[in-house]
């Protein structure tokens, strides 16, 4: 059957346009479907890590993003008193994804950055103002009722898949029969943006009160722009929390940590909302031919900042895989391993995030005061916060992986030499597939063994870690690849389109060459068996 569209994104905040990004670069024909036309114009998210940087890095934007974007200097804990439990510096965390470790944006100018980078795309098309109401699938398509949110008016599109990046109440989840799995993280907190005038300079510490009587949050975002949040409780009135003199009341006793001089006076309040704070996560990311991304997906409370950055990690995961089944380059089978890696990946950052935030939220005294003391003494908080440095630390669950140590994690992306050209690593690596071989590994027979795997089209690069040498066509500046190497004993990586790590070539008995024939032949059986038989079936017609 003939389809109006390869993919139908349904949402159009950072995960949907992300994906659409992805989509296009993959010359997929695609069309987004969302009930609103614009941007949503006040922050929501304020954090994201290096590694979600880098996958802005991937479709271009980096630079732009990071222009507009702040770091801060520490994040520190405080108790009811004032008195400093526990101070965690921000400035020196290794840059192992190629950007700063910790990142503070504006979500609207960010969305608007995803969006102006659509317009290279000329296999994009949009239905701003259609909500999908009603879903039907089958083995080889997904119909879809879309409405519109205005007039009323109705219509259907047929497509080969459907992306779900239509937020936390999401319809396409509802419509798809996928039920959440609650982690019960459900306090109410209040959430307040608040802009300073532009002659205002402030500090660029961010502080976590760990008061039981409120505990409390201020972040210092991008540009003049200040996240407070305060937790509610029990008998509090919502509207009375939200009122503008109450916001600046519950300020005040902090407005120190900003500066000397700067008062409640000196900023606008921008917005004012109580907000419950929810950990969800999707049963299923995959239903068939539909799949779920971003809130749509899973919802975590903010103690780690990794909201946006888990939805855009999905964008990453699936759209390769997606493009390779409709171009005819990989088994539809390989969709499975979207579940069964993000699954497990969001997973746990859900449950770290969890386990950060009952932390912060002790009301209990005596709790209180043995979080307290176990903070001073750095025993509590620096192994969950270790996650805030980069990805990395979370690993991917089982799926397109081989049985590794090493595999489902993402490559690190240091600083690389090509003859007079210095640049971040994924600069110099293709598309596809790539075997980066350290210093000065034998590569004939490697390449042999690529050429046997052709369809895979794997580019082999060989990377010194030595400075000044010439000996390979990369030379790594910062340590961070072979201080890997060293970690699991390698001397080379197999990595899949999204930088992940499906493999390392182990130093030992077994010869390179036999390492790589193994692995290339279980990543073939994965890729590539359902082309097969679609190939087979066209010669025998």
């Amino acid at each position: 059957m003939h389809v109006d569209y390869d993919v139908v994104i349904a949402g159009f905040g950072p995960t949907g346009a992300m994906a659409a990004n992805m989509l296009g670069h993959h010359k997929i024909p695609t069309l987004v479907v969302d009930p609103t036309s614009e941007i949503y114009d006040i922050p929501r998210g304020v954090h994201f890590d290096g590694e979600t940087m880098r996958i802005f890095q991937s479709i271009g934007i980096a630079d732009s993003v990071m222009a507009e974007s702040a770091c801060n200097n520490s994040y520190n804990f405080v108790n009811g008193s004032g008195a400093s439990l526990m101070r965690f510096d921000l400035r020196h965390l290794p840059q192992t994804a190629g950007w700063p470790a910790d990142i503070f944006f504006r979500q609207p100018l960010v969305e608007r950055h995803l969006r102006d980078n659509l317009l290279r795309f000329d296999t994009l098309s949009f239905e701003l103002g259609w909500a999908v109401e009603a879903l039907e699938q089958n083995e080889t398509h997904v119909v879809i009722s879309l409405r519109h949110a205005q007039t009323g008016e109705k219509k259907s599109v047929t497509t080969s898949y459907l992306i779900g990046a239509d937020g936390a109440d999401s319809s396409v989840r509802q419509l798809a029969g996928i039920a959440l799995e609650d982690f019960e993280c459900d306090e109410p907190w209040l959430v307040v943006d608040w802009e300073l005038a532009p002659d205002i300079t402030f500090s660029r510490d961010a502080f976590q009160f760990c008061d039981p009587r409120r505990p409390g949050t201020l972040v210092p975002c991008a540009g003049q722009h200040i996240r407070w949040e305060f937790m509610i409780n029990p008998g509090d009135d919502y509207a009375a929390m939200e009122d503008p003199n109450a916001v600046r009341a519950m300020m005040q006793p902090y407005l120190h940590h900003l500066g000397p001089n700067i008062g409640t006076e000196d900023g606008q309040i921008l917005r004012s909302k109580v907000y419950q704070f929810h950990a969800l996560l999707a049963t299923r990311l995959r239903a068939n031919r539909v799949f779920l991304m971003g809130d749509a997906a899973h919802q975590m409370p903010p103690f780690l900042g990794q909201g946006m950055c888990a939805g855009l990690r999905d964008a990453e995961n699936l759209v390769w895989k997606l493009a390779g089944v409709l171009q005819g380059r990989y088994a539809s089978s390989l969709l499975d391993s979207y579940h069964s890696e993000r699954y497990a990946h969001v997973r746990t950052v859900i449950k770290q995030a969890v386990q950060i935030g009952e932390i912060i939220q002790t009301r209990n005294i005596v709790k209180a005061f043995m979080r307290d003391t176990l903070l001073r003494l750095g025993k509590l908080i620096p192994k969950l916060l270790s996650g805030i440095q980069f990805g990395q630390t979370w690993r991917l669950g089982d799926g397109l992986l081989a049985d590794d140590r090493a595999a489902g994690r993402q490559i690190p992306q240091p600083q690389v030499c090509k003859g007079e050209i210095t640049d971040k690593l994924d600069a110099f690596l293709a598309d596809g597939f790539c075997l980066l071989m350290l210093d000065e590994t034998d590569h004939v027979e490697l390449q042999r063994v690529l050429d046997a795997h052709q369809r895979l089209a794997c580019q082999i690069i060989s990377l010194s870690t030595e400075a000044g040498s010439n000996d390979g066509d990369l030379t790594e500046r910062e340590g961070f690849i072979s201080d890997m190497a060293k970690q699991f004993n390698v001397c080379g990586y197999l990595l899949r389109p999204d930088r992940q790590i499906y493999a390392a070539l182990k130093i030992g008995e077994i010869p390179l060459a036999k390492q790589l024939e193994h692995h290339l032949k279980e990543l073939s059986a994965h890729l590539l068996a359902d082309g097969q038989k679609r190939e087979q079936r066209a010669v025998a017609q």
